[in-house]
């Protein structure tokens, strides 16, 4: 079995293979307003004709009919064309033995659909996540270019790590799965990733989610660090205000021995300018706080975490930015572009180009504070600048020296008189060597 993403978006796509070739699955989830639902399409590209089953596992009353199943007297799961069998109750697979042709069922807990898949064919088939199924299927490969539109204006980045340049793709559409999770703090640490990214509109529904589990009391108190840090991004990376002044003081209380002095000291940076008042108090906790920082702990904001953790390292979020922390020698003579990323500092784009063994760094800053200090350590750790735009020329980072780099301004130097080659004479890359003797 196979599997990956279509254009590296939250759309799957398995290979499953039969005999004589294979089945290809794709999986999409979709919201139209009305309910999240799960799309499977199965796609039979073998010379012969296959059964699918599709199972579902959840909590109360099934009733199977071929054209649809319900849960609970709602529409749960319905495949686009009529199944050939249905089965429902517990011992799924003993039942679909027992009667492979059952056109309807009624049981507990566990239902099966069983569609037929003709060679060269394609089905879909629909799953309610929650609320109601859409009036007609959306393709998996429609999905994917939804996500595509969606996050076509955030933070891009080319690395000579094509891997980590995917990856970085796939995270982006699993932060905004993330800010949309019923666990505040999943929402919330994506929220703060969404804001570096530029994607600022699906940030603030997951400031939303974790304000709404906020009035539900359904914070606890890592949950509460994570609200903090959320609102602060909002203030600090988007220069828009947040709830932040309204809330600071419940939900440190709430966090208690979990606040850290890094958060404590965002949420002052974000007060600075509106309440410097509450800005004071903040900074009044900060001696009485035994915690420095605190780690990430979603899934998929860890990943975000790893994936530009070589790009940046924002201090603070306003004094300076360290462009490219850490590079790896393998990245060494090869281009590097990054392009929006939203910081503290306000909108950063950079770029490195290579002249032989020396690196180049160019850089345009649009937005927040003047006089804000850029750096590159991972490169030359010497060099700084707070100038919003600029290029310059780096010193040769260790290990570059053995690099063998073509530099393009270069034009090369003509050939000493006695080995240029008289006019009229062709180089024939089949001519035997020079004699060395």
């Amino acid at each position: 079995m196979r599997q990956n993403r279509l254009d590296d978006t939250p759309v799957y796509e398995t290979w499953m293979r039969v005999p004589g070739g294979d089945v290809i699955q794709r999986s999409a989830v979709v919201t139209d307003g009305n309910g999240r639902t799960l799309v499977w399409q199965f796609e039979n590209a073998s010379p012969d004709a296959v059964v699918v089953a599709v199972v579902g596992l959840t909590q109360g009353r099934v009733h199977a009919e071929l054209s649809c199943t319900e849960l609970d007297g709602v529409p749960w799961i319905r495949p686009c064309v009529d199944a050939g069998a249905v089965v429902a109750g517990p011992e799924i697979w003993s039942l679909v033995e027992a009667d492979p042709t059952a056109a309807s069922a009624d049981g507990e807990n566990e239902a099966a659909v069983l569609v037929p898949l003709p060679h060269r064919q394609t089905i879909t088939v629909l799953a309610s996540i929650t609320g109601d199924l859409p009036a007609r299927p959306t393709a998996p490969e429609d999905v994917a270019a939804g996500w595509k539109a969606i996050t076509a204006d955030a933070m891009t980045v080319d690395v000579p790590d094509v891997d980590l340049s995917a990856a970085w793709r796939r995270v982006l559409g699993d932060l905004v799965l993330a800010v949309g999770d019923d666990d505040p703090i999943a929402a919330g640490e994506a929220a703060w990733w969404l804001d570096l990214a530029g994607m600022h509109d699906e940030a603030d529904r997951g400031r939303e989610a974790v304000l709404a589990a906020a009035d539900r009391d359904r914070l606890g108190s890592d949950a509460a660090v994570v609200a903090l840090r959320a609102l602060a991004s909002k203030e600090l990376r988007q220069g828009a205000s947040s709830a932040l002044s309204e809330v600071a003081g419940p939900l440190a209380k709430l966090a208690r021995d979990r606040l850290d002095r890094q958060t404590v000291s965002l949420v002052a940076r974000a007060l600075d300018g509106s309440h410097p008042g509450a800005a004071a108090d903040a900074r009044a906790l900060l001696d009485t706080l035994t915690l420095a920082d605190r780690a990430m702990s979603s899934a998929v904001a860890r990943g975000a975490e790893r994936v530009l953790g070589h790009l940046f390292r924002d201090i603070d979020l306003v004094e300076r930015i360290d462009m490219l922390p850490e590079v790896p020698t393998t990245w060494f003579g090869q281009p590097i572009d990054v392009r929006g990323m939203a910081t503290g500092l306000g909108a950063l784009s950079f770029s490195v180009r290579w002249h032989r063994e020396r690196p180049a760094v160019l850089w345009q800053r649009d937005g927040g504070p003047d006089g804000a200090v850029l750096r590159c350590p991972g490169l030359d750790p010497n060099w700084s600048s707070s100038e919003r735009s600029g290029e310059a020329l780096l010193a040769a980072p260790a290990g570059s020296e053995t690099m063998l780099v073509a530099d393009v301004d270069e034009v090369p130097a003509a050939p000493p008189a006695s080995e240029a080659q008289p006019e009229g004479v062709r180089l024939d890359p089949n001519d035997p060597p020079p004699s060395l003797s």
